[in-house]
């Protein structure tokens, strides 16, 4: 009888240490991706959520749970989404993340901001740029737009929004005379520059993007230990790389640790 409580006491200790040692370790996934599945919100361009799914899908996986992606259309809805709970994870525009509805985790990619100039344009450098009578093309809301607008003080910022065909309508705003030069993306612009004659990309980039994974804002220390984790094993593996190469980026390269 003896023997026999100390084996039921031996085996309700087993299973309370393993389902404690359970608990330790399923509560940053839970906390990561409550649901069961992680929901990613990201921009639907190539330069975001082009490179974003493939390291989405790897982070998913490397969880145990499946994958969602939410994508918006522009930056703007991106940036306005925080706070709503759409989202487990977001990776966009550092610049654009909410630092009171976020916590950043980690860089994962930087995006370089260059100008595109209209045939016949004869910019040497940005320094020329930034004088009265230049117009300067933006995608309205964009990280471009945002440094645009803090730092021309003389040329004029001429905003369209971002749609599918946002190279074709940069072509034609430097083709009919409506800006002289675009910034934006590097994928913009050097899709632009490759289907419109006589324009060339000013050389330099004027900004960089940091594109970084973002948790709702109070996720536990233990939460954002295990998705930083899972970035920096996403970058270190060549994930991250491997989705930018498979987009054809240029302009585009995996952030530092």
């Amino acid at each position: 009888m003896a023997g026999r409580r100390t084996l039921l006491s031996a085996i309700v200790l087993i299973t309370i240490q393993m389902s404690g040692m359970a608990l330790g370790q399923s509560t940053p996934i839970s906390e990561i991706a409550p649901t069961g599945k992680l929901r990613m919100g990201t921009v639907g361009i190539e330069v975001v959520g082009g490179v974003a799914e493939p390291v989405g899908k790897f982070i998913a996986n490397r969880l145990g749970v499946s994958f969602e992606p939410i994508v918006y259309v522009t930056p703007e809805a991106w940036a306005q989404s925080f706070g709503k709970g759409e989202w487990d994870i977001a990776i966009g525009p550092r610049v654009l993340a909410s630092s009171e509805t976020s916590d950043v985790v980690s860089d994962l990619w930087l995006v370089d901001l260059i100008y595109v100039v209209a045939p016949g344009r004869g910019f040497a450098d940005a320094n020329q740029i930034d004088r009265p009578g230049v117009k300067v093309g933006a995608i309205k809301g964009s990280p471009s737009d945002r440094y645009l607008t803090r730092t021309l003080k003389s040329a004029e910022l001429v905003r369209i929004p971002l749609s599918p065909n946002i190279a074709a309508e940069t072509i034609e705003m430097l083709r009919n005379g409506k800006a002289d030069l675009f910034g934006a993306d590097s994928g913009v612009v050097y899709a632009a520059a490759k289907e419109l004659p006589g324009a060339k990309i000013l050389p330099g980039a004027f900004s960089t993007v940091q594109q970084t994974m973002v948790l709702p804002k109070g996720r536990s220390s233990a939460a954002q230990a295990k998705l930083a984790e899972l970035v920096a094993e996403a970058k270190r593996t060549g994930i991250v790389q491997k989705a930018i190469e498979g987009q054809g980026l240029r302009g585009v390269r995996v952030a530092p640790d």
